[in-house]
C-alpha cells in the first residue's frame, strides 16, 4: 500500500478547481450525465463531482478512505443540498450490500486504489442488473508519452498520494467482466502529463451474476 501524502488532499482542494475551470468540468459533466438511479461514487475526494449529479440520479452514496476528503465532500454536499451517504471505505472493500447501485462512478480514482482488479470486482458486486460503470478516468498514454508516465511512476505515486499515471484502465475493465463499447478514449486534452489521456463514458457488466462477496 502506498503511503499517503499528507498534504495532498489540500493541494488538491487548492489546485483542482482552477483544473476544473480550464478542462475537467466539461469532462466531468459530460461523464456524470451516464448516471442515474441510486449512484455510488468510489473514491469520492472533495465531492467536485457532486455539482454535475443529472436529474436520473434519486440517490447518492460515496466511500472515501481520506478523512480530509471526506470533510470536504460532506461540506460541499451541505452548501448545496445535496444528501449524500458519504462513509469511510476503499474500492477493495465497499461497504455496501450486493446489487445495492444502478450507477457506480469512478472519477479520477482508479489510477490510485491499491488493487485494480479488486476495486472492480467490488463495484461489479454492488452494481444491480443492468448497472453502469460511469467512468472518467486519465490513463497510459500510447508511445513517447507512455513511456514517460512509466518513467516517472514511481515518484509520481509518492507526490499524488498513490496516483499512477500508467495504468491500462481500460484493459483492466474489460478484464473486469464489464462491456467497454461505451467507454472513448480523449487522446488531447488540456490536462497537463503525466495525467493524459483520459477514458470517458460507461461500462456496462457482460455477466448476468455479478460476483458475491466471499
Amino acid at each position: 500500500m502506498t503511503r499517503p501524502n499528507p498534504l495532498f488532499p489540500y493541494l488538491y482542494r487548492i489546485g483542482m478547481p482552477i483544473f476544473d475551470r480550464l478542462f475537467y468540468r466539461r469532462y466531468r459533466r459530460e461523464a456524470m450525465r451516464h448516471a442515474a438511479g441510486r449512484l455510488l461514487m468510489v473514491g469520492c475526494g472533495p465531492g467536485s463531482d457532486l455539482m454535475f449529479l443529472p436529474p436520473t440520479v434519486t440517490s447518492v452514496a460515496a466511500v472515501e478512505p481520506q478523512p480530509a476528503f471526506r470533510r470536504m465532500a460532506r461540506a460541499r454536499a451541505r452548501r448545496h443540498r445535496i444528501a449524500a451517504d458519504i462513509v469511510d471505505g476503499i474500492g477493495e472493500s465497499i461497504p455496501f450490500p450486493d446489487n445495492s447501485f444502478d450507477s457506480v462512478h469512478v472519477g479520477l480514482v482508479l489510477c490510485s486504489v491499491d488493487d485494480v482488479a479488486a476495486t472492480l470486482g467490488e463495484i461489479r458486486r454492488v452494481l444491480a442488473p443492468g448497472g453502469r460503470l460511469v467512468v472518467l478516468e486519465h490513463v497510459r498514454g500510447d508511445g513517447a508519452m507512455g513511456r514517460f508516465q512509466d518513467l516517472i511512476a514511481a515518484p509520481w505515486s509518492w507526490l499524488a498520494s498513490g496516483c499512477k499515471p500508467n495504468r491500462r484502465t481500460v484493459d483492466a475493465i474489460a478484464a473486469a467482466g464489464f462491456d467497454t463499447g461505451g467507454l472513448r478514449s480523449i487522446r488531447r486534452t488540456l490536462v497537463p502529463p503525466p495525467c493524459t489521456p483520459h477514458l470517458q463514458g460507461f461500462a456496462t457488466v457482460v455477466e448476468t451474476n455479478p460476483p458475491k462477496r466471499r
